[in-house]
């Protein structure tokens, strides 16, 4: 049963809702440095850091029954849009100015996963039928969402869910 999900603008709180179709695959690991010490045979290994968070989500996008009536996709197509423009810089209203950090998002599908990350790398494959313009009626993307830590977790944070 498809579960109801947001990606949420942190900044402006514009949203777009789809239905979730896919696993959820979520990545991230911790990076050791071995250091080699006088009067040892082997090198000493010590924690340096933990690597980034990622989840990798694939989410459908579709028509409601109206749009598909009516044959008109192109809010469809601008919800597409939304999320391909989290990928793209910030220069502040100026495309002169400075790149700003990446914009955050927030994703939560159902009550269980609620996660504030950069999105990169989305992908989008446009399914048929095509309204009468020729926007798509689904389409399927497919995007990492790297999570920002603004306080990083410890290990005990983490093994109770926070």
């Amino acid at each position: 049963m498809p579960v109801e999900g947001h990606i949420i603008d942190y900044v402006t709180k514009d949203s777009v809702k789809f239905l979730y179709f896919e696993d959820i695959d979520n990545n991230v690991g911790a990076v050791y440095d071995e250091v080699d010490v006088r009067g040892r045979s082997e090198g000493h290994m010590f924690y340096s850091h933990t690597g980034p968070d990622t989840y990798s989500l694939s989410i459908r996008l579709a028509a409601s029954v109206d749009q598909y009536d009516k044959g008109d996709a192109k809010q469809l197509w601008s919800d597409y849009l939304f999320i391909k423009s989290f990928q793209f810089p910030d220069y502040g209203g100026d495309s002169m100015g400075p790149v700003l950090p990446p914009r955050k998002a927030i994703i939560q599908i159902g009550k269980w996963f609620k996660k504030v990350g950069a999105i990169v790398q989305p992908r989008g494959s446009f399914l048929s039928p095509y309204d009468e313009d020729g926007y798509p009626m689904v389409i399927d993307v497919q995007f990492t969402l790297r999570v920002i830590n603004t306080t990083p977790l410890d290990l005990y944070q983490i093994r109770i869910g926070q």
